[in-house]
């Protein structure tokens, strides 16, 4: 009897070792940061399934391989133009605006050089850090056609991280007036008389056009209206003084007098001709007494 207690206890010892000493079974967390794929054209389960009887999270769920879409091109700068139009004469100057402003002038001026020297001999580049000529730069090429060249090919190039808007120089530099042996102080005088004259224009169209606008604000003031307005009356006057005046033309209805200021009133009619004619006869003036100043008379505005 106390043997076979004692076979019995062995075997579960046996058992229980066994047990111990067998691999534990997977772990849903061996595949969470192995997802499988699936081909639509032929479905195939990936070598790194769950095993058997074990159901995937949703994170693991079968994706489709999507073909490869290319990016859409990018689309070049819309180049701006705040002030005027750009010149369209070619010229050895280009213009180049929209550079970055905090870009030191040597390291400018190097970057510009290094760049449109690829297109031909150049023989200046200014770029000046003032308030002016912030963001901009001028490249004088020696030949024509290299400048026509570079504003054609580096049109919106990323320098600095910012697209380069580029133009013809509406007038030729300095420099290219010396490379062409032309007499440079000469060429300032007439620029500055061009500025001068350039300017004086300017002022001209500006003050034509607030006379215009001064116009129509006096003809939009103007528009007949029926009712009348009465502006600077003295301080003593009464409403029955105002009617023996206005009530002699056809069609017065009433005085309206403005408590809060009493130095203007309204007087109506029943329409726009009647108060017409009182006004014409009446004039922009009326005087009211002598020796006082007289009561200004328009159309009430709208």
């Amino acid at each position: 009897m106390a043997s076979s207690y004692h076979r019995q206890g062995e075997q579960q010892h046996q058992q229980q070792h066994q047990h111990s000493r067998a691999p534990p079974p997977p772990h849903i967390s061996q595949f969470q940061h192995q997802p499988y794929s699936v081909n639509m054209a032929q479905p195939t389960l990936g070598s790194n399934l769950p095993p058997m009887g074990m159901h995937p999270p949703p994170y693991m769920q079968p994706v489709m391989s999507l073909p490869y879409a290319t990016p859409p091109a990018r689309a070049p700068p819309k180049i701006r133009h705040p002030n005027r139009p750009p010149c369209t004469i070619p010229s050895k100057t280009l213009y180049i605006r929209n550079l970055r402003e905090k870009t030191k002038d040597s390291a400018l001026i190097k970057a510009l050089r290094a760049l449109f020297e690829t297109y031909g001999e150049i023989i200046e580049v200014r770029a000046r850090h003032s308030i002016r000529m912030r963001g901009q730069a001028f490249i004088v090429f020696k030949n024509k056609e290299d400048a026509i060249k570079a504003h054609q090919e580096v049109q919106g190039f990323m320098l600095f991280g910012k697209p380069m808007f580029i133009e013809f120089s509406r007038a030729p530099s300095d420099a290219t007036i010396a490379d062409e042996g032309g007499d440079t102080e000469e060429f300032k005088q007439q620029r500055l008389v061009e500025k001068e004259q350039r300017e004086r224009e300017a002022r001209d169209r500006i003050a034509q056009a607030t006379a215009s606008a001064a116009a129509l604000a006096v003809s939009e003031a103007e528009l007949p209206n029926k009712i009348l307005f009465l502006q600077g009356l003295p301080a003593d006057i009464a409403v029955p003084e105002i009617e023996s005046t206005f009530s002699a033309y056809a069609g017065f209805v009433e005085v309206r007098w403005v408590s809060v200021k009493p130095e203007v009133a309204f007087v109506e009619y029943e329409n726009e001709v009647q108060a017409g004619i009182a006004r014409s006869s009446i004039g922009p003036q009326w005087v009211v007494r002598e020796g006082l100043s007289p009561v200004a008379v328009s159309f009430a505005k709208r």
